[in-house]
């Protein structure tokens, strides 16, 4: 053990005394750790606000959206998307035996203008049931009810983006009329400040009026941009997409309902969709890794090649003091090892930092705020790869030590 401290010393002693040099060899290795501990930071993360967000949607939920609306984001009634209507809601209602409720939505962009100040905003037509979802909590004042729907009242719940956009002055803006697309709605309800999610419209963003004076005041139409549906039972909820297949599929007179103009999605299949993509993630930025690692395996050999011939008499001199060809081995081989540690270390220390600016970063661009998890397992790999790195590359600078003549090596100059 005092043989190995050392020479843990000496090695120690030997990097300090060549910074510069040592932090170069290492680049390689930091930018390949920190590349894998940034991105698989970032996806692990990610897939926890995956789970948080389907979570509060439920796992009973089947999502129902025009095929084209899934796949582009396009809103309702563009791009020549076939929208559902109320009527396929009913239908479902009335043909459904597996469907614990079923809600419909209807979302456009309009203008909205409060007192001279005017933007663009996600107006979104729903029935009371929209605010008993976990992501949509009135936090002040209240939701619209049955009766407003029936009366087709101008009422509006904004969300706390709305608020701030056209009420920053105000304690409170419940009672106050905005003008949304030219006609006047009185704000009853402000939803909890939620953020976006996947790059899409923020919540916070949202206008939610009653759908059916949204189909008055709004688009002039009973068009649905998506239909939310619960299942009775989760453990029969294959059975009952098929069953909403069957429905759908009949009402818009498709002979093979695996070409279907729509889609159904569970919060299952998003989880699914996230995963894949963190995935792919990981496995482009692992490629960039590995080719960044190797470049550092070699840059490490070539210094350590370089550092051998620079202490050749040093190798002569401990040689004929008594230090073994093995001895000299591991003194270089351990000194790989402590060089491409440290940059593991760095890297994990650099590629967490990164992951947090990323995030941040992120964070502001899709207003989607998500933390990144600490992959302890991805840390060990990485530093134990270091090590193997290490042991791999410096096996033959080490070798070459080891093999130098004691009396050629104390006549070098």
């Amino acid at each position: 053990m005092s043989a190995f401290l050392s020479n843990l010393k000496i090695a120690w002693r030997n990097l300090l005394a060549n910074k510069m040099r040592s932090l170069l060899t290492l680049l390689g290795m930091i930018i390949g750790v920190a590349a894998v501990m940034s991105i698989v930071s970032l996806g692990e993360g990610l897939k926890l606000f995956f789970a948080s967000e389907f979570t509060e949607l439920g796992n009973d939920v089947i999502y129902i959206m025009p095929k084209e609306v899934m796949r582009s984001g396009q809103i309702a009634g563009e791009g020549g998307v076939k929208n559902f209507t109320i009527d396929d809601v009913d239908a479902l209602k009335r043909n459904t035996t597996l469907l614990s409720t079923v809600q419909a939505g209807m979302r456009v962009i309009r203008e909205v203008n409060y007192e001279g100040e005017t933007y663009m905003a996600f107006v979104e037509g729903g029935d009371p049931d929209y605010f008993n979802m976990p992501s949509m909590v009135v936090e002040h004042g209240e939701g619209f009810t049955q009766g407003d729907m029936k009366g087709r009242k101008r009422v509006a719940v904004i969300g706390a983006g709305v608020r701030k956009r056209l009420f920053p002055s105000f304690e409170s803006p419940l009672g106050h009329v905005i003008k949304i697309g030219g006609s006047n709605f009185t704000v009853i309800g402000v939803l909890k400040q939620k953020g976006g999610f996947g790059g899409g419209p923020s919540e916070d963003d949202f206008i939610i009026v009653p759908l059916t004076t949204m189909y008055e005041r709004i688009t002039g139409t009973d068009e649905v941009f998506y239909i939310l549906a619960r299942v009775k039972d989760i453990t029969r909820l294959e059975e009952a997409k098929a069953e909403v297949n069957r429905v759908l599929a009949a009402r818009r007179h498709l002979k093979d309902p695996t070409k279907a103009d729509y889609e159904l999605m569970t919060p299952a299949d998003w989880m699914e969709f996230g995963t894949r993509f963190v995935n792919i993630l990981v496995m482009v930025f692992g490629a960039v890794a590995v080719v960044s690692l190797l470049v550092g395996g070699i840059g490490i050999m070539n210094i350590m090649l370089v550092t051998v011939t620079e202490r050749t008499r040093e190798i002569g001199l401990r040689m004929a003091l008594g230090a073994g060809r093995v001895t000299v081995l591991g003194q270089f081989l351990l000194e790989a090892v402590v060089l491409t540690l440290l940059g593991g270390v760095i890297g994990l220390v650099a590629g967490w930092g990164l992951a947090l600016v990323m995030s941040a970063l992120l964070t502001k661009l899709i207003r989607a705020s998500w933390t990144p998890a600490i992959p302890v397992n991805i840390a060990a790999i990485a530093l134990l790869v270091s090590i193997g790195i290490g042991v791999v590359f410096g096996v033959y600078p080490a070798y070459r030590a080891s093999q130098l003549d004691p009396i050629e090596a104390l006549r070098y100059e």
